[in-house]
């Protein structure tokens, strides 16, 4: 394992501490969100509508990111970016109301979108096929040391003072797009004009690449799964621990766990799986990571039901994040290594953009289609329902993974 990490790019290393402390301060304030809006505004679907819009501005600057990543660099992309998220995390601290929430939402989703194309394409530039599943699992490792530190400090921190922690978060992300100028070096391939393809060819390059596009349509229903359990969790617990103060809300601990999880397991998980079928991997995770969302649907209701002490209770959902963390461990790095590695050289900035829409497809339904449920206090159905899709997500990628095997092995014999 620790030869696996000597071998990784120093931009990945950059990345990955830059990340970590973006990432902590991020975490910070992302999980309290939800519910900062929740108390401002009049309805649970004005939330949802607000959650929904990072999204949907997210899907342009994911295609816009992507192309412009293979075309300038990736460099650039990713400072700008980042001073993006700068800013929006500025305006933040002057919110209070529904207009500018959405404004500002809008603007970090989609500057947030930005940066992921052109980063993980970067990966792929700088690394060996055999070795993205480590590089991959090393940087959502970094940003899950935010995960596990962020919501505890923020607990301590955000109903303190707001305002402090978004112009502390935006002076960190700042230092961060000054280290990427300085330290980073671009990674984009050298292409003459006649390789560089034209936003019409690379259009039909999409439609023509069915494995690609059963790919994203599977992952609409992951993206979905996590967008709901991140974003809306915090309410659904709420709703079914009502007697519960914010305070004694268990979702900092349960995100707590998982960042931590993530920070000691994933890449020896992403290591030891990166030479296993993907179909098999992907469907082992989808199943876990569903039905981990159907027991996070019924387990606190079952519990409160029966008058189940704090600790205890707390200890048991802990129990099953955990179970639900694994699927998600099993399949991340495994995703955005296949995505690297079906790409072609020239376009891999635009196919990480498109490869985004299965995130904002998901990201911009779940909290829409959840936040209905819970104004009819049914957030659990919401829940039981987007983690059977996951889990028809896991036989469809099975089967495109059986697909693709069989494809290589013709073009062998052949």
């Amino acid at each position: 394992m620790f030869q696996s990490l000597k071998r990784l790019d120093r931009n990945i290393w950059i990345r990955f501490l830059g990340e970590t402390i973006t990432g902590i301060m991020m975490f910070m304030i992302a999980p309290f969100l939800v519910l900062y809006y929740s108390d401002q505004l009049d309805s649970y679907l004005q939330v949802g509508i607000i959650m929904a819009t990072g999204p949907i501005m997210a899907l342009l600057g994911s295609m816009i990111g992507g192309r412009l990543a293979d075309l300038y660099g990736r460099k650039p992309i990713m400072m700008i970016a980042i001073i993006g998220d700068a800013l929006a995390l500025i305006g933040f601290a002057f919110a209070d109301s529904f207009w500018p929430l959405l404004l500002l939402n809008a603007m970090l989703g989609l500057t947030n979108s930005l940066f992921h194309p052109a980063a993980s394409a970067m990966v792929a530039d700088v690394t060996e096929p055999e070795h993205m599943n480590e590089a991959f699992g090393l940087l959502r490792m970094g940003h899950n040391i935010g995960a596990a530190f962020g919501p505890l400090l923020g607990s301590a921190v955000l109903f303190i003072d707001r305002e402090l922690i978004f112009f502390a978060a935006a002076f960190v992300f700042g230092l961060y797009a000054i280290s990427l100028g300085t330290f980073i070096h671009e990674s984009l391939p050298e292409f003459t004009e006649d390789e560089t393809p034209s936003n019409r060819e690379v259009l039909r390059v999409f439609y023509n690449d069915r494995v690609f596009l059963v790919f994203i349509f599977a992952g609409i229903f992951i993206s979905m799964g996590f967008s709901v359990v991140e974003s809306m969790l915090p309410l659904f617990l709420k709703e079914s621990l009502p007697t519960y103060t914010a305070q004694q809300n268990p979702f900092p601990y349960l995100l707590a766990l998982n960042g931590i999880m993530v920070v000691f397991f994933q890449f020896p998980i992403a290591s030891k799986l990166g030479n296993k079928p993907f179909g098999k991997v992907m469907l082992a995770g989808a199943t876990v990571f569903g039905i981990g969302m159907i027991l996070l649907a019924i387990v606190p209701r079952a519990l409160f039901a029966l008058d189940t002490p704090y600790v205890p209770l707390v200890g048991i959902l802990l129990a099953v994040y955990a179970f639900y963390t694994l699927g998600e461990m099993i399949m991340s790095p495994v995703q955005q290594t296949f995505i690297a590695l079906i790409a072609p050289e020239n376009m891999r900035g635009a196919y990480n953009g498109a490869a985004s829409i299965q995130w904002l497809i998901g990201g911009v339904t779940a909290p829409i289609i959840a936040s209905v449920f819970f104004d009819n206090r049914a957030g659990h159905i919401a829940l039981i329902l987007i983690g059977g899709a996951s889990c028809l997500s896991g036989i469809i990628y099975w089967q495109l993974g059986r697909h693709v095997q069989a494809t290589e092995a013709k073009q062998k014999t052949a």
